[in-house]
């Protein structure tokens, strides 16, 4: 039955993306039976790398900055949004660009400032003077609508607002639905990561290209017996 399945994902990659695809994604995933490994594309989004107007558009939804607070009293436990989470992206000052229908939430996208977990293991740096978009949801009853798209776009022009150069953030090498979806938008790649963990060691890589962005990932400081630190936040589900 496993075989079967991946057989099938092996047959749907190469129909939708090429053979170089389905082969690059393969090997991901023959090199992660013996130890977890990831490549992380960095990509940056300028205001005026967004051609296509609509993008910012969305009837029938408005979109603002909403509190750790806010979503906690309406939608703690809900919609990704635990409340270990929402302590700690408060506790870090980072921020929250969210679309409603009415007064009904429909999609969500978290920015940050600082230094972000990846996962408990590795930390994203970059330069500050983007913001980095991580993530982003959409409730089920939503998709499809291009709202993940929208929001970003929406705060992407109120970060350029504030003086940001923009957003910068990542998508995995073998997601390729992704990053189909973020090259329409208007991001550019730059430059890859490479994360290796295999037994208690943490390798990280970064391409030349990234430099110029000071785009890297650093292991995490092993956390010392007995430390009661929050936990870290989770990486984006559903990318841009």
């Amino acid at each position: 039955m496993q075989a079967l399945r991946i057989f099938r994902h092996v047959q749907d990659t190469l129909a939708r993306y090429g053979a170089s695809a389905a082969l690059h994604d393969i090997g991901c995933h023959a090199v992660n039976v013996i130890a977890e490994f990831q490549i992380l594309r960095g990509m940056t989004a300028r205001l005026r790398d967004i051609n296509d107007p609509s993008l910012f558009d969305a009837p029938g939804f408005h979109g603002r900055f909403v509190s750790s607070g806010e979503l906690a009293e309406r939608y703690e436990g809900a919609h990704e949004l635990s409340s270990a989470f929402l302590l700690e992206a408060s506790l870090r000052g980072d921020r929250c660009y969210a679309l409603f229908e009415g007064d009904a939430l429909a999609s969500y996208g978290w920015y940050s400032n600082l230094p972000s977990p990846i996962d408990e293991h590795f930390v994203l740096h970059f330069a500050r003077v983007y913001t980095y978009m991580y993530k982003g949801y959409t409730l089920p009853a939503y998709r499809g609508m291009r709202l993940h798209a929208v929001g970003m776009c929406r705060a992407l022009r109120e970060f350029t607002a504030e003086g940001k150069a923009g957003l910068i953030s990542y998508v995995q090498s073998n997601n390729f639905a992704s990053l189909r979806s973020v090259a329409r938008m208007g991001y550019r790649i730059f430059g890859e990561v490479y994360l290796l963990r295999v037994g208690g060691r943490r390798l990280t890589y970064a391409t030349k290209s990234c430099r110029d962005y000071d785009f890297r990932v650093e292991p995490t400081a092993r956390p010392r017996r007995g430390d009661r630190s929050l936990p870290r936040v989770s990486g984006s589900r559903e990318s841009p």
